[in-house]
């Protein structure tokens, strides 16, 4: 009878050595998993810092070069540039507050906030935006460009704080 007790069942010590061997496992296993899961994150989030980098720059290009680009496009005898005129920089939106309703490409200079209010919506929630819009000298670029250029530098700052940064040339040619 006492040999079928010792074959029905572990011994309080095989069970406790059982319990370290999964714990050292599993700790194993911890280390190893839970860092590639957070760099699997940063690549998602670069991924999409670099979408959003795109979408700003498209949002910029739509907007007028200066004040005397004539609507439809065509060529500008000279830049206006906020470094010249600062109010060209000022001025005035349907909705100053509101990035949706600006003209100039000007009127982005030292805008930096989130990405959601400069695009609207909730898809880049945690990703900052910055944007210096800066003039050119005619042959600045290497090439003359006709009136200068105007050059947009947008930086984007993910959530987990890695900076993108994307430029933009545009000027008559």
């Amino acid at each position: 009878m006492a040999s079928e007790r010792r074959q029905r069942g572990f011994t309080l010590v095989e069970m406790v050595v059982g319990m370290v061997v999964l714990a050292i496992a599993l700790v194993l296993m911890a280390t190893l998993l839970f860092p590639l899961a957070e760099r699997s994150a940063l690549g998602v989030q670069r991924a999409k810092g670099a979408q959003l980098g795109q979408a700003v720059l498209a949002e910029l290009a739509g907007r007028r070069l200066d004040q005397a680009t004539p609507l439809g496009g065509g060529p500008v005898p000279g830049l206006t540039c906020c470094d010249d005129s600062p109010a060209v920089c000022a001025a005035a939106a349907a909705d100053p507050s509101d990035p949706g309703s600006w003209e100039l490409l000007d009127r982005f200079h030292d805008f930096d906030d989130n990405a959601d209010a400069l695009l609207g919506g909730e898809r880049y929630d945690g990703f900052e935006v910055t944007i210096q819009i800066t003039c050119q000298a005619p042959a600045a670029l290497g090439s003359d460009w006709r009136g200068g250029s105007k050059l947009a530098q947008v930086t984007i700052l993910t959530p987990g704080g890695e900076s993108l940064a994307f430029s933009q040339v545009r000027g008559n040619f």
